[in-house]
């Protein structure tokens, strides 16, 4: 009797079986579609949160002042991080690895006014978007990201002193495509600064107001080609300088006051091929526009309207056109 038991288990005894060995498996997997929500209120607060796998959310809200929120999000795809602040001096630190993830960081409310706020966003993977939005002054963000098909986006607003930051990279420079960074900033003595590396990538940047500064780097020592630059600033004494190595690459700076200060520079390097191009538009007086071109077939325009403007252009290699007006309206 014992014999034939052992030999034949019965359907049950299967059954069994095969589900224990199930919840091995899933054990052994990473955890899906998890939610974890938090809320603080008061000072000095510190929140941590780690996730692992895909599809899951992690959402922290903290109102009050020197609050700490860092969520991690390792190993996954479709995550999405989000992070709510109200008052000074709050700190978010984000996270994720894998694909299609979201980050999304919001630092004051205008009511009071909220300043020393800093969010940090970290991204690796393709296909991932980083989004920053601080209200009022003193504050910082950093978004870096390695891959492609990647966006970051900051926006500052209210105040002055604002320092935005985006980096945008592969393990090999060329590995890096398609990727997007957009910085908007309104108020005084804002600092931009976007450095891209690799093909087919986008950088722009708007600032409103006076004594701002955007400084945009693209490109690398190889496969870098067909990328695009753009700063618009409005107000005065305002400063944009743009750097793009390799070919094929388009740099444009539009400024709309007084005193302000454009300057392009592109290199082709070693292999001279041609096809860069740049543009300057000042409106307004008393500004002043430097263009630098290494290479080939390049083409360099620079427009300057009303009075006390002044231009200078570099160009080095064959086949490359100039043109500059000041009389434009």
């Amino acid at each position: 009797m014992q014999e034939k038991l052992t030999s034949n288990p019965t359907p049950i005894m299967k059954k069994l079986s095969f589900f224990a060995a199930s919840l091995f498996i899933a054990g052994g997997a990473f955890a899906q579609g998890n939610t974890q929500s938090s809320t603080s209120t008061g000072s000095s607060n510190n929140v941590t949160v780690t996730q692992s796998g895909s599809s899951s959310t992690a959402l922290g809200t903290q109102t009050g002042n020197s609050n700490k929120i860092t969520q991690t999000q390792n190993a996954g795809s479709s995550n999405l991080a989000s992070s709510d602040q109200k008052n000074s001096f709050q700190t978010s630190t984000q996270t994720q690895t894998g694909s299609n993830n979201q980050a999304r960081v919001t630092q004051g409310d205008f009511i009071p006014l909220d300043n020393g706020n800093v969010a940090t966003q970290t991204q690796n993977g393709n296909g991932n978007k980083a989004t920053a939005t601080q209200l009022s002054g003193l504050n910082r963000s950093t978004q870096e990201q390695t891959g492609a098909n990647n966006e970051a986006t900051i926006f500052q607003s209210g105040s002055e002193s604002n320092v935005a930051r985006q980096r945008q990279r592969a393990s090999l420079d060329y590995g890096a495509f398609d990727n997007k960074a957009s910085i908007s900033q309104i108020g005084r003595a804002n600092n931009a600064d976007q450095d891209q590396r690799g093909l087919l990538n986008q950088a722009t940047a708007t600032q409103s107001g006076y004594e701002n500064t955007s400084t945009q780097t693209q490109g690398g020592l190889i496969h870098s080609f067909n990328s695009r630059a753009y700063v618009e600033q409005i107000g005065g004494n305002n400063r944009a300088s743009q750097t793009q190595l390799l070919d094929e690459q388009n740099a444009r700076i539009e400024q709309d006051g007084f005193s302000n200060t454009a300057v392009q520079e592109q290199s082709a390097a070693a292999d001279f091929r041609p096809g860069n191009s740049a543009y300057i538009d000042q409106d307004g007086s008393s500004n002043y526009a430097r263009q630098r071109q290494l290479g080939s077939g390049n083409a360099a325009s620079t427009y300057q309207g009303m009075s006390g403007n002044s231009s200078d252009v570099l160009q080095l290699g064959n086949n490359n056109n100039s043109l500059v007006k000041q009389n434009h309206p």
